[in-house]
């Protein structure tokens, strides 16, 4: 456990013996970039990302479409008639099925 203290405490005593300093050059262009990087007062709207701006704006247009689009209109006239069959060659035996416009399914005889 010692051992381990002892062993931090050495790394940590190398890393500050080998610290630099920033020479004067590159330290005035980081404050220069970094002047460059504040936000300027007026110009919130250039500060914002671009795609915010974009997504209320879609969900209007695309409100305003569906409200001038015309309602969907009912069929003009229902299905005349249904008619399906089919044949069962092997046994002589032809089916069909016809549905006529007046059937309910749902109406109780």
């Amino acid at each position: 456990m010692t051992d381990e203290k002892k062993l931090d405490e050495q790394i940590a005593r190398l890393v500050r013996s080998v610290e630099l300093g920033v020479p004067p050059e590159v330290e005035a262009k980081i404050q220069e970039a970094a002047a460059d990087l504040r936000p300027r007062a007026g110009r919130f709207w250039l500060r914002r990302p671009f795609w915010l701006t974009l997504i209320p704006s879609t969900a209007a247009v695309l409100l305003a479409v569906i409200a001038l689009l015309p309602p969907p209109q009912k069929p003009s006239s229902p299905i005349a008639e249904i008619r399906t069959e089919f044949e069962i060659a092997d046994k002589n035996i032809k089916i069909i099925f016809i549905q006529k416009p007046d059937f309910n399914l749902f109406k109780e005889n």
